[in-house]
């Protein structure tokens, strides 16, 4: 998308330290006038262009924070994973300062919403711009909720501020507003575009854009986050003896800006709106991508129906999958170049998954593997056995296809994990001489991060190794190379996520009410499909073999969570989650990986590679000081400051 610079009078923007007259005098570069600005289609897109500019990439984890939870080390110092990792942030020190920054699209696209009525250009017609008035409102609502994600609650601006009215407001200042109330705001807004947009893309060249599908996905996001523990009631299933009432945001006056009281109907509403935006994307063609031919051995197995959706070519088929995606930002460097080994060359092979993660993907029985005695026969990953050739930890085998999918462990051989065949063990590994691991030579599709390891701490490149003697290859499609890495496009609301989201809100809401949730069938419906999708049995399926017939609503709750850290895992959602879930605790403390100085057996001692600092605090953002002095009715985030 045309990167088109338009500065745009910014509220807080308000208070970007220059005066009133100063914000109403700025221009776009392109040194269009305000009063000439809204007179013909190709500025009038132009406006609306720089409102999706805004919008960033997960994957780029040095500007978006989603990524920086508990599951992945970024190995640099420089970046803001590092410095959350150590507690060196703060009000002074923000490492993810986006405020001013959504701010600012937030203006723009409420300025194109009461200026475009303007554009009387014969070339402009009323279905784009009925089309391009819901992509504003949507866009508008999706600032808002990444805000609300950082920040907590923030202030609502719902207007352009000019005149009288702008010099007010400055003196005033605008305080934070109550989550329910902003909460309300966001969700009229995609109510609004959901009804001026297509359910899919009408034409090519909408494609990638916001529509009435990508409005409902937000509908259900922001439902089920609203509803969740640390917005509703502040009580943790993970923590249930602890007291979370001391990180509730509050105004100066001492209001507090989340619901303190847990309410039921939350969940309801949030599995109800799931409900919904399911059905909307039902009817828009949107479902979980499953591929209908088999290429070589692993399609059958349920890797590559995984595999595919995050190496979808730019400018390849439609992805069934794909409601709002991003092509070509920073897939290659981000998502391969700095996750793919050192053999590769030219690559940063520092993307490296946590122990803690590599243990939470599911055994190829459907089982959590602390659930499986077979797992738990194995002593520890010392625990060896030659498989296609290479000896390999016997806890990666008989693993779930996402394992394969995202995790590239020690000594894993070729791209071909799993042999083919509906009647195959799942668990025996072949060389195949057609689909390795990577398009390279037969060296290069080895893992050997071993100390003298061809990928291994030894060989090194100044800072660039793997810290944990694993990497995550989900971004790594079978015909990457260190030459040619791929041109994907990144799924930021997939059709995964509205089951996800579905299911965890009704296993809530039926545990709020009392009901047992593994006797509703419709949850099982859903839920299924989506490890079906990956060829692992589902969750009653799988436990019933084991005698477990009658799971709990906590086993499912902790399933369910698991569920969603293993699917969603590198997509921009763990850190959320934790805390949404008021289980950002286990962000903290020891975190441990393989002893990457050592030669293997050595090499499988689980070590202690970095303890990390936590407080409750950081729950939320900290507002930057620099926002801080230019409203002075705003109160800073609790933690951050002694008043």
């Amino acid at each position: 998308m045309k990167k088109i610079k338009l500065l745009m009078v910014s509220l807080i923007l308000l208070f970007s330290g220059v005066s009133c007259s100063d914000f109403l005098d700025q221009v776009p570069d392109e040194q269009l006038s305000n009063t000439i600005l809204f007179q013909s289609k190709d500025d009038v897109v132009k406006v609306l262009t720089q409102v999706y500019y805004y919008w960033e990439n997960y994957l780029d984890f040095t500007q978006c924070i989603g990524n920086a939870g508990d599951d992945v080390d970024y190995n640099w110092n420089d970046y803001g994973p590092h410095y959350k990792d150590i507690g060196n942030f703060g009000p002074g020190t923000p490492r993810w300062n986006k405020w001013a920054r959504w701010y600012e699209a937030i203006r723009t696209s409420q300025t194109f919403l009461a200026r475009v009525d303007e554009c009387q250009d014969a070339k402009f017609t009323e279905q784009e711009r009925t089309w391009w008035k819901g992509e504003a409102e949507f866009l508008q609502a999706y600032y808002y909720f990444l805000l609300l994600q950082q920040y907590g609650p923030v202030p609502l601006i719902d207007h352009v501020y000019e005149g009288a009215d702008l010099e007010s407001a400055i003196l005033a200042g605008i305080p934070r507003t109550h989550a329910d109330t902003l909460g309300a705001y966001i969700d009229n807004l995609l109510v609004a575009a959901s009804s001026k947009l297509d359910t899919v893309y009408a034409i090519p060249d909408r494609s990638g854009r916001g529509n009435a599908t990508a409005a409902w996905f937000l509908r259900s996001r922001l439902a089920l986050q609203l509803a969740s523990p640390l917005y509703n009631g502040q009580k943790s299933v993970t923590n249930a003896s602890k007291n979370y009432t001391g990180i509730v945001p509050s105004n100066h006056d001492d209001t507090k800006l989340l619901n303190t009281t847990f309410d039921a109907e939350r969940w309801k509403r949030a599995m109800d709106i799931s409900d919904q935006a399911i059905q909307v994307a039902n009817k828009g063609g949107y479902q979980l991508l499953q591929l209908t031919t088999t290429t070589g051995s692993l399609e059958v197995s349920g890797y590559g129906n995984y595999k595919r959706i995050f190496t979808y070519p730019r400018g390849g088929e439609p992805s069934v999958e794909m409601i709002y995606f991003k092509q070509n930002f920073g897939t290659s460097n981000y998502g391969i170049t700095h996750a793919a080994p050192l053999s590769w060359g030219g690559v940063w092979s520092g993307v490296c998954p946590t122990i803690e993660h590599v243990e939470e993907y599911f055994m190829a029985n459907g089982l959590m593997p602390e659930d499986d005695p077979d797992y738990l026969a194995i002593p520890d990953y010392k625990t060896l056995e030659t498989r296609g050739g290479s000896s390999q930890s016997k806890r990666f085998l008989k693993r779930e296809p996402r394992f394969y999918d995202n995790i590239l462990y020690p000594n894993r051989n070729k791209y071909s994990v799993r042999s083919g065949g509906t009647n195959v063990d799942p668990s025996v590994i072949t060389e195949s001489e057609t689909l390795k691991w990577s398009a390279e030579t037969d060296d290069k599709s080895w893992f050997r991060p071993f100390l003298t390891g061809q990928d291994g701490f030894q060989g090194k490149a100044g800072r660039d190794f793997c810290l944990t003697g694993i990497l995550l290859c989900k971004w790594i499609a079978v015909t990457s190379t260190g030459a040619n890495k791929g041109d994907f496009a990144t799924p930021h609301f997939r059709y995964t996520e509205l089951l996800l989201n579905y299911v965890e809100a009704a296993i809530e809401y039926y545990d709020a009410i009392g009901q047992q949730a593994v006797t509703h069938n419709e949850i099982f419906v859903r839920w299924d499909a989506l490890r079906n999708r990956v060829g692992i049995p589902g969750v009653r399926e799988a436990y019933a073999r084991i005698g477990q017939n009658n799971l709990s609503n906590a086993k499912l709750r902790e399933l369910i969570h698991r569920e969603r850290r293993v699917e969603m895992v590198n997509e921009g959602h763990r850190y959320f989650d934790n805390r949404r879930w008021l289980d950002a605790e286990r962000e903290g403390g020891a975190k441990h990986g393989f002893d990457i100085y050592s030669d293997a057996p050595s090499f499988y001692e689980v070590v202690t590679f970095e303890t990390r600092y936590w407080d409750d605090k950081m729950y939320f953002q900290p507002i930057p000081q620099t926002e801080m002095d230019k409203n002075r009715a705003l109160r800073q985030n609790p933690g951050y400051t002694v008043e």
